[in-house]
């Protein structure tokens, strides 16, 4: 216990009070400074964040487009903004501001112009590429023009043939700089046929304003697309019809119809070689009914079709009264 007296009463005790005191003092006075330091640089932070993106935007054409016709601008331009977070954000995705090119107090020729925008916000900082383009200006003439029709023949299956071709409209309206409307020879809907295509094509198709040499012009199109029909069928041909008997019999037999010609479908090379449809009735093969239904397509192989494509023939036994008659109409015979 004296010795705790001894050493409160020293000059050492009251050296270390001192130095607690100050700490403490030091910690009181620095601790909520250092809080508002680090809350003051989050706030900062927050307040000056910044972002940057890229909008692709469609560039516009001041121009009195009823006189002149402009070539050589690209359709849309990149635009490169920057700044706070949340505006940059609702710019991109708003797109409310346009960028364009102005060409009214310009004549005709060509000029390198300055791509210019109008409506972002001021806070934000924006480059645009491409930041100049180039230009012609020319005048605006409009034509009309025939549509024709090309297809490639080789798409068709052989044998089969092409009947005639519609296309609707049959006319375009053809706008452009008056040196390139003079070059357009024909406006063309070019069908591109499947392989070995055996059925009618109808489908709507581009349509192609081409010169003299077949090259591809730039001009506008009104319309940009045709709708093409191209009939594809078997050639036909009509052709009187045969009966003759085959198989081994005593009996004498006849043979008719009221079908005395028929219309049979098949390749062009096979239809050259018909001039008559020969039917063959195999004798052996018949029964007590006087009469057969005989499928023309399986008389022979290379007809693919016919109408009709069935035929009743009458069977007549040694005197039958009937004889191998024809007459026209048509018995159990279906129309293609």
């Amino acid at each position: 216990m004296n010795k705790w007296r001894q050493f409160t009463n020293s000059k050492y005790f009251y050296m270390l009070l001192s130095l607690a005191l100050a700490i403490w003092i030091y910690v009181s006075v620095s601790a909520p400074s250092i809080g508002s330091t680090r809350n003051a640089t989050n706030s900062n932070n927050v307040a000056v964040a910044e972002k940057t993106a890229t909008v692709n935007m469609s560039l516009q054409v001041d121009v009195d487009s009823n006189s002149f016709f402009v070539t050589g601008y690209p359709k849309q331009v990149a635009v490169k903004i920057q700044g706070p977070a949340a505006l940059v954000t609702a710019t991109k995705n708003t797109q409310n501001f346009t960028t364009y090119i102005d060409l009214r107090q310009l004549g005709i020729g060509k000029h390198r112009v300055r791509v210019r925008q109008n409506g972002l916000n001021r806070e934000l900082k924006y480059s645009i590429k491409p930041e100049y383009v180039d230009i012609d200006i020319e005048p605006r003439m409009e034509k009309t023009f025939p549509i024709q029709t090309a297809y490639n023949s080789a798409g068709v299956a052989e044998g089969y043939q092409v009947g005639e071709i519609s296309v609707r409209p049959q006319v375009v309206q053809v706008v452009g700089a008056r040196s390139e409307v003079q070059k357009v020879s024909q406006i063309v809907a070019r069908a591109n046929l499947p392989k070995d295509s055996t059925t009618d094509f109808n489908r709507e198709v581009l349509l192609q304003a081409l010169d003299s040499q077949g090259h591809t012009l730039s001009v506008l199109l009104s319309p940009q697309t045709a709708n093409v029909k191209i009939p594809i069928s078997l050639p036909k041909k009509r052709v009187p019809v045969k009966f003759t008997q085959t198989g081994s019999s005593d009996k004498t037999y006849s043979f008719s119809s009221e079908i005395s010609a028929v219309t049979i479908f098949a390749r062009k090379s096979v239809l050259d070689k018909i001039n008559e449809l020969e039917i063959p009735i195999d004798v052996n093969k018949l029964d007590k009914k006087n009469y057969e239904i005989i499928t023309l397509n399986q008389v022979k192989s290379d007809i693919i079709d016919s109408s009709p494509r069935t035929i009743k023939v009458y069977i007549h036994r040694g005197d039958d009264s009937e004889s191998n008659t024809t007459n026209s109409g048509e018995i159990n015979g279906s129309n293609q």
